[in-house]
């Protein structure tokens, strides 16, 4: 019986040790998945941090753009404008020739009157 007895602790001891051996490779990966998880953590922290930074740049970005449509849009207005007046010039300087003959023609009149 005793040796009965001692081969059960005998078996439960070699139980005991693999267990030992099997939790300390459990606790071992524990910690490089711990260690992996903190880095990971850090870099999606870094990540979102870039993020930012891109939609801050972005957003700046379309303002800039709105302010470039606005000044586009009123160059365009202010060129129409300037070929408006242009296209009155010439009417005008095509009227000051025809103005130019009639007076000529009247004071022609004139001194033959």
């Amino acid at each position: 019986q005793m040796k009965k007895l001692e081969s059960t602790i005998q078996e439960a001891e070699q139980e005991r040790q693999a267990q030992q051996k099997e939790l300390e490779g459990v606790v071992g990966e524990r910690d490089i998945l711990g260690a992996q998880l903190i880095r990971r953590n850090e870099e999606l922290a870094l990540l979102y941090e870039k993020i930012k930074i891109q939609e801050s740049t972005l957003k700046k970005g379309e303002a800039q753009y709105k302010n470039r449509q606005e000044d586009i849009r009123g160059q365009k207005e202010a060129s129409g404008q300037l070929k408006l007046d242009l296209f009155v010039a010439q009417q005008q300087a095509e009227n000051t020739d025809d103005l130019k003959k009639e007076v000529y023609h009247l004071q022609r009149e004139l001194l033959q009157e």
